[in-house]
């Protein structure tokens, strides 16, 4: 239990796309792609760290910054979906998760197992930062949903600090909007 109070969690939507892996399939792929996907996601951190610091001293810098790094991130997915040798969905659904940096829970329609392994293809919005994450069911239990039945907890395997700290500062501005948003409403409320 302690494993999932380390970091704290929120509900958010993004896309996202999943396909059951064997344990070997997991392996290789963690071995596969993770030199790659860690220089891209050191990069992608440096510059949502320095977008961030630029912030406070020039926020209309700051704003184009992070939307020409959004822009890169939707042509770099472009390109890497057509390169894609797995053949997942392409779905441009969002799906309402409950997100920390370690781990995810969603709900769907397939009936999987605890311990399936799980390719995640997750797409963070509103960056359009792209994740493929590796992951293990650690439970699976019965939604109100009728479409997608079942609720599934999953824990990221293999993540590396890059993609950790993509996560958390994902999270980080999704509160910093939920507050905003709420200080507004309060705003327009005491109107």
């Amino acid at each position: 239990m302690e494993e999932r109070r380390r970091y704290f969690r929120l509900d958010d939507e993004v896309i996202l796309d999943f396909q059951v892996l064997s344990r070997d399939e997991v392996s290789e792929l963690v071995h596969h792609t993770n030199q790659v996907k860690s220089e891209l996601q050191q990069i992608e951190q440096e510059i949502g760290t320095l977008i961030y610091q630029i912030k406070s001293h020039s926020p209309q810098v700051s704003r184009l910054a992070d939307l020409l790094n959004q822009k890169l991130n939707l042509l770099a997915l472009g390109a890497g979906q057509s390169n894609k040798q797995r053949s997942l969905s392409q779905s441009e659904a969002r799906t309402r998760i409950n997100l920390s940096a370690c781990g995810m829970a969603f709900n769907t329609a397939e009936p999987l197992e605890r311990d399936h392994h799980l390719l995640l293809n997750m797409q963070l919005k509103p960056s359009n930062a792209n994740l493929e994450l590796s992951g293990r069911v650690v439970d699976i239990e019965s939604s109100d949903e009728d479409e997608r039945p079942y609720r599934v907890r999953v824990d990221f395997e293999g993540l590396t600090e890059a993609e950790q700290e993509i996560i958390i500062q994902h999270l980080f501005q999704l509160q910093n909007r939920n507050l905003k948003a709420r200080h507004q409403e309060h705003r327009d409320d005491a109107e």
